[in-house]
């Protein structure tokens, strides 16, 4: 017999149309896939010679359930180096993934019955996640623009216990302004309620400047990793940091649960942290193409009849809206039938219908064949 919260929980829509898509090409159809949020990137050579050495070594044994010590010191440094946190390794909480640290975060967080708040459209699985702890959940809508309104989200943020911030934002791609996020911060604060921050898009940054409100707030959860940075998805490294209480209650959960994040990956990430100019190279050489591929990609879109783009600041992620008779799933079906994989934009919540996700961590040569097949789908589809 299955649980009842595994029967009303949904598969994450975003990994589902990827997967469709893959099928596909193993069927031999051409898709554009531009549904999966991964960079097209290799893992830098140093971080994958560091993994190899650290298995050469043997390391291939459990760690220290909050990850190797010399890794969340590397982390705390950073956090103070890049993010104005100032901490220590006892803040800090190595995952299988940033997305394994948001799950350990809302179970040590929130109660049944309890409210999280999230901004809409959010990430598919922030929603689920709530589900799964018996929560409620609060949208808060966003203006025209993709950023969060003030006064609305004062009305929304009563009674709360948590509020969830992602900037750079997955689905949008917008960046909130420092002076935004601090009021929302202060907002929730003020509320009783404390801020899970989603901070995994914030070294791909094109206009405005990335702030951690963790800088100025404790209760504040910090949510980061080493995906979408150094192209390190399939590593599946993400690090959680909070007072030390929550981070030893979570600690606690995923000793029951992973166990710790893999051994010989930790080795990689902490060359990530500790390389230098090396890494910071790597990410300005995977933020300018990301860059240019943006530009090509708004301007294009919005050449479109019948399509909006507001131009995204961060992350690689577009966020189109659309003008048809038909909802955004049937639109994403109709785009896989001419071979493009894009995610609805409803999967994100009702702010996201009548939008696309378009992910644009694809090579331009595809990306140019992409927006052709979406041109010409809605000449067809507007007629």
């Amino acid at each position: 017999m299955l649980s009842d919260r595994i029967q009303r929980l949904n598969p994450s829509a975003t990994l589902e149309l990827a997967n469709k898509a893959r099928r596909l090409r193993r069927d031999g159809g051409d898709v554009v896939a531009l549904s999966v949020g991964e960079p097209d990137f290799p893992t830098p050579g140093f971080i994958r010679d560091a993994a190899a050495d650290a298995l050469d070594r043997g390391e291939t044994g459990y760690t220290d359930t909050a990850g190797l010590w010399e890794l969340r010191e590397a982390i705390a440094e950073k956090l103070g180096r890049d993010n104005s946190i100032r901490t220590a390794p006892e803040n800090v909480l190595v995952t299988p993934g940033a997305k394994f640290g948001i799950f350990l975060a809302f179970q040590t967080l929130m109660n049944e019955g309890e409210t999280v708040v999230l901004f809409d459209p959010a990430w598919v699985s922030f929603e689920a996640m709530a589900e799964i702890t018996g929560a409620e959940v609060r949208r808060c809508p966003l203006d025209s623009e993709m950023l969060p309104d003030e006064e609305t989200f004062k009305e929304a943020v009563e009674g709360a216990s948590l509020v969830v911030l992602n900037s750079p934002c997955n689905p949008t791609g917008a960046v909130y302004p420092e002076r935004l996020t601090r009021s929302l911060v202060e907002t929730a604060v003020d509320a009783g309620a404390i801020v899970l921050s989603d901070e995994v898009y914030e070294k791909i940054i094109y206009d405005g400047r990335h702030f951690s409100p963790a800088s100025e707030f404790d209760e504040v959860v910090t949510i980061n990793g080493f995906s979408k940075a150094y192209s390190m998805t399939g590593w599946r490294l993400g690090y959680v940091h909070a007072d030390p209480k929550i981070v030893e209650r979570m600690s606690r959960l995923q000793s029951h649960s992973a166990t710790c994040a893999n051994s010989f990956a930790q080795h990689g990430a902490l060359a990530a942290l500790v390389s230098g100019e090396r890494g910071e190279a790597a990410i300005s050489e995977m933020v300018r193409s990301f860059r240019k591929r943006r530009d090509y990609l708004v301007d294009a879109l919005n050449g479109v009849q019948g399509m909006r783009c507001v131009e995204p600041k961060g992350a690689f992620y577009a966020f189109p809206s659309f003008d048809l008779e038909m909802g955004s799933f049937e639109l994403s079906n109709r785009l896989l039938e001419r071979g493009v994989a894009a995610t609805p934009g409803a999967a994100f919540g009702p702010g996201g219908e009548g939008h696309l996700r378009l992910s644009y961590a694809v090579s331009e040569d595809r990306l140019g064949t992409a927006v052709d097949r979406i041109s010409s789908a809605f000449e067809e589809l507007s007629e």
